[in-house]
């Protein structure tokens, strides 16, 4: 089935290290979920439908529900890598009510993505965090896994989008990644889009058609989201007046935070407070 990130949940079964022993021979021992590989370093053999195929370090694997696969590793380069298990699901919203999740079969991925040097760094350091965190049944640390597994699942299509091209894509996945970025982190000041996007490099329409591509609209409908999103969890959980909330989301002046937050969830901020019992 087909899915968007940011409406994807999850559910960590397993994260383990395998140890680098020379020759070591595996097979998939659970096939019913998705699972991770990154391999560190080393090589080895992975067979996968009929087909041998060497692998090396700096290459993700990842694994389909119902896919086999056996393993093998070199004697004298043995491979270290580490393995993520886990089930996935889409889930969204509608008005005031969440469909049921449904199972995502498989991810727009490839089997095997061998990674350029600064990506493979970023990757590797958050299987090893992952792998640090793991504590079965500790659910603030899963928790933690949870919220590693949605950087690396964003990284990894990035990965797969750039499409193993020595350039990366021509620099524009990275020139996206740290244009959203800017955005998630500086929404609150007073960000100009267009020349934010001259800063990448690339010229500002194509960087909005780029990114209404990738991420399913525009970058300013993106940041108004983004802002919209922040005032309203103010709005709920914390004793700020109005004032201080359009401030802290980038708003210059109460009244165009009220006129703008009233246009997109129907109430002015002080009515959306009432409604909600603050």
């Amino acid at each position: 089935m087909d899915y968007a990130l940011g409406n994807m949940v999850v559910h960590i079964h397993w994260v383990i290290a395998k140890p680098p022993l020379p020759g070591w021979e595996d097979i998939r021992q659970t096939v019913s979920g998705h699972t991770f590989y990154y391999i560190y370093s080393g090589k080895g053999t992975f067979r996968c439908e009929e087909s041998d195929l060497e692998v090396s370090g700096g290459t993700l694997v990842y694994l389909w529900p119902g896919l086999p696969l056996y393993m093998k590793s070199s004697d004298a380069h043995p491979l270290r890598m580490t393995m993520i298990l886990f089930d996935c699901a889409s889930l969204i919203k509608n008005e005031n009510e969440w469909d049921t999740p449904k199972s995502i079969e498989r991810l727009r991925l490839p089997f095997l993505m061998p990674l350029q040097s600064e990506r493979a760094g970023r990757i590797g350091e958050q299987f090893r965090e992952a792998e640090r965190e793991w504590v079965p049944g500790d659910l603030v640390r899963e928790t933690r896994v949870k919220s590693v597994w949605y950087r690396l699942v964003q990284e990894v299509h990035e990965a797969a989008e750039a499409g193993g091209r020595h350039n990366d894509g021509d620099g524009i996945v990275e020139a996206l990644r740290k244009f959203k970025e800017k955005l998630d982190t500086a929404f609150a000041t007073e960000l100009r889009i267009t020349e934010l996007a001259e800063q990448t490099g690339f010229s500002p329409v194509y960087l909005r058609r780029t990114f209404g591509s990738r991420y399913g609209c525009s970058p300013k409908e993106y940041l108004n989201h983004l802002r919209n999103e922040h005032a309203v969890c103010r709005l709920l959980f914390t004793s700020d007046s109005v004032t201080d909330i359009a401030r802290a989301c980038g708003y210059s002046d109460v009244y165009q935070f009220s006129k703008t937050f009233k246009k997109r969830n129907g109430l002015s901020p002080i009515e959306y407070r009432r409604m909600q019992g603050n």
